[in-house]
């Protein structure tokens, strides 16, 4: 995928968390920008009808699936059957055989009557435990999903699981709100909203009682207290600004005071053509979102041990992703510290990643699915 349609994607993605009706625009804009007839969102684990919301391409299959053929989801089953965590991006086959769907009627029945070959997946946190699957369907006019495909969709899913996880918040403040500026004073994470050129423009209650302590804003620009932590802060939100290509990654602020750390996200805000919109916030900008984190850290080396870690692997991935430093770490686990850059190698390829900060921001995403 070009950067200038995963960018197209992204925006319209973060558009629709601060106006979920644009959910279904998006949805469909992702369908064109993977080759797809069409993209879904269903969320696992409901009892009845499962609720999905899909792009006008699949409308007529969507009401189809909502009125029966939901109870046949074979594949989406599975993916609570066995485990599989937010961050998950995969196809069908990972939980399905070809022998299986040969004699599905989900599939030789459903999927057919609808024109769609093959989907493919990326599993995101509804919060309260639940998991939301964002599905892109393969027309049956196309070869079977590649690679690359997957590869696509895995650089799309964090900033699909962000924008989705901002939705659900700002849904349940809205249910005592009447509209999205009363929302943000109410949501339960602290939320700073940042000009086009990064100032401060407005801070929520919730933000207001974290200031002073680890982040502090001077000469209307947030900052960090530590420099390490603030280099990092200052790329994720110059990351989130209009211009940028937007990097789904959180940043972990410490405290002087020694409490629990912060764990702040960017989220961009595409400016606006509307003239109003754009006199007020439609030049766009971004939200820094804030969260305090548990002084005692919930364990998920169970669950990364499940994404292909081995369990020295996973303790390792743990505590530095709940940011320990590697040779504190591997003294802690009493291995060499060549051992644990070793492994710290493994898991970086066994996840797709490159650096500390993603580390840090799949625990943390693991971490709130734990109820």
């Amino acid at each position: 995928m070009a950067a200038h349609d995963l960018l197209a994607v992204v925006d319209s993605i973060y558009a629709a968390a601060l106006a979920p009706e644009r959910w279904q625009e998006a949805l469909g804009d992702l369908s064109v920008a993977l080759g797809a007839l069409g993209t879904t969102m269903i969320p696992l684990g409901l009892d009845g009808p499962l609720r999905a919301l899909a792009s006008d391409t699949l409308a007529e299959a969507n009401a189809d699936y909502q009125r029966e053929w939901w109870r046949h989801d074979k594949a989406s089953r599975r993916v609570l059957e066995r485990g599989l965590r937010p961050g998950i991006v995969g196809t069908d086959r990972v939980v399905m055989t070809e022998e299986e769907i040969a004699r599905d009627p989900f599939y030789q029945e459903f999927l057919r009557r609808h024109g769609i070959r093959q989907t493919m997946a990326a599993i995101a946190p509804l919060g309260q435990g639940r998991l939301l699957s964002i599905g892109v369907q393969r027309s049956l006019k196309r070869d079977l999903l590649q690679d690359e495909d997957v590869a696509a969709l895995a650089r799309i899913a964090p900033h699909l699981g962000r924008a989705i996880a901002v939705t659900s918040a700002l849904a349940e403040a809205r249910q005592m709100a009447g509209d999205l500026a009363e929302a943000v004073e109410r949501l339960a994470w602290g939320v700073v909203m940042l000009s086009a050129s990064g100032e401060v423009r407005h801070v929520n209650p919730v933000a207001g009682a974290l200031l002073g302590d680890g982040l502090q804003v001077i000469g209307r620009r947030i900052e960090a207290a530590a420099r390490d932590d603030d280099a990092r802060l200052q790329g994720a939100i110059a990351a989130a600004l209009p211009g940028a290509m937007p990097a789904a990654k959180g940043v972990l602020v410490r405290r002087p005071s020694g409490k629990g750390w912060l764990y702040a996200e960017a989220v961009p805000i595409r400016p606006k053509r509307d003239p109003l919109d754009f006199i007020t916030f439609g030049a766009g900008g971004a939200l820094l979102l804030i969260r305090t984190l548990d002084a005692a850290p919930r364990r998920v080396a169970h669950h990364l041990q499940e994404m292909g870690l081995t369990p020295a692997e996973a303790r390792l991935a743990e505590a530095l992703g709940q940011g320990g430093a590697l040779k504190e770490v591997a003294e802690a686990n009493r291995i060499s510290y060549e051992t644990a850059r070793t492994q710290l190698r493994s898991v970086f390829a066994k996840l797709g990643i490159r650096r500390q900060g993603e580390l840090m921001a799949i625990v943390m995403r693991l971490a709130s699915t734990i109820p």
